[in-house]
């Protein structure tokens, strides 16, 4: 089953080269369709529909699998301060962290935006306990690290060095995506904290790395033209121009990588689901894990609703569609 296009970009699509992101059928839900609702081109980040009105309160599907509305409330206002902060909103890393951590004593000299991620963290502090929140700053902090990674090869494309090569390129965008981060939120949100033995389970890592893998793929496909055009490290790119593929075989690629990642995450969930068959939470967490993939493919399929085409600098533009098997 494919999701239909509109007929304004039917015509359009036609002529590019079709990508496509293949998903279980049971990752699909009605509600879902509801996430072309709140998307546009310039989400609100103010007015009168207030925090309902954010984009980002679609983003990976979060409202789907939230337990308790005021815990999606706070997990969205981390993720929308960490949108507006950018890749590090000019704060020292030690500041940030320490917000991100929701750590005692914050100092008062840090900007008003910083402190208010900090007390939005005290919050999820309160409820999950230190050891949680410390896990989701070496998270960030592996986050900032890949942004650092990938400003420097910017830099180097920009001066005409050539990309990175594939098997180095793609383990950064897996981390600089940021996936890591919001799978920890899904602990909180879902209100399914893990057990250490979970935790501790190669299963449970592999779903994480599948799981972001997915979406960085996804994120790059949708974000090619921009990439290139701003010299940002790309996986479509590095194919292109390090690889010299063709847009067609670079698509082809792509497919292929998103299959691969999709097939290990089901895996691994699998394996998990049999080490731990009588811990609800691995149940719930691992549903919302499939949601926030799914989510994002969503999102990235209908971002902007204007445009269904990538348009690549030359040739042809790749259209994304989402199929479901």
């Amino acid at each position: 089953m494919k999701f239909p296009r509109d007929d304004r970009s039917r015509m359009t699509a036609e002529l590019a080269i079709e990508v496509t992101l293949r998903y279980p059928l049971p990752w699909f839900s009605p509600g879902d369709l509801g996430l072309q609702e709140v998307l546009s081109p310039s989400p609100r980040l103010l007015g009168a529909t207030g925090f309902r009105g954010l984009a980002v309160a679609r983003l990976g599907g979060w409202p789907s699998f939230a337990a308790d509305p005021q815990r999606a409330t706070t997990a969205l206002r981390f993720l929308t301060f960490w949108a507006l902060l950018g890749e590090d909103g000019g704060f020292s890393e030690a500041d940030l962290l320490a917000a991100v951590r929701g750590s005692e004593g914050l100092p008062e000299s840090v900007p008003a935006a910083l402190r208010a991620w900090w007390e939005v963290a005290r919050r999820c502090r309160a409820a999950m306990g230190p050891a949680w929140c410390g896990r989701l700053a070496e998270d960030f902090a592996d986050w900032l690290d890949a942004n650092r990674c990938e400003a420097h090869w910017r830099a180097k494309i920009e001066a005409d060095a050539a990309y990175p090569a594939r098997q180095d390129l793609l383990p950064i965008r897996v981390a600089s995506v940021g996936v890591a981060p919001a799978i920890d939120f899904l602990e909180y949100v879902g209100d399914c904290p893990l057990p250490l033995a979970v935790r501790s389970h190669p299963a449970h890592a592999a779903v994480r790395r599948y799981a972001a893998r997915l979406v960085a793929v996804q994120d790059d496909l949708v974000g090619v033209a921009e990439d290139l055009a701003s010299h940002r490290p790309n996986l479509l790119g590095c194919m292109l121009r390090n690889e010299g593929l063709s847009p067609a075989a670079a698509a082809a690629e792509v497919e292929a990588l998103h299959d691969e990642s999709l097939c290990g995450l089901t895996g691994a969930s699998q394996l998990l689901r049999a080490e731990f068959p009588r811990v609800e939470p691995v149940t719930r967490w691992l549903r919302a894990v499939q949601t926030l993939c799914h989510g994002f493919a969503r999102w990235h399929s209908t971002y902007p609703l204007d445009r269904h085409v990538t348009h690549l600098p030359s040739g042809p533009g790749l259209a994304i569609e989402i199929e479901y098997v």
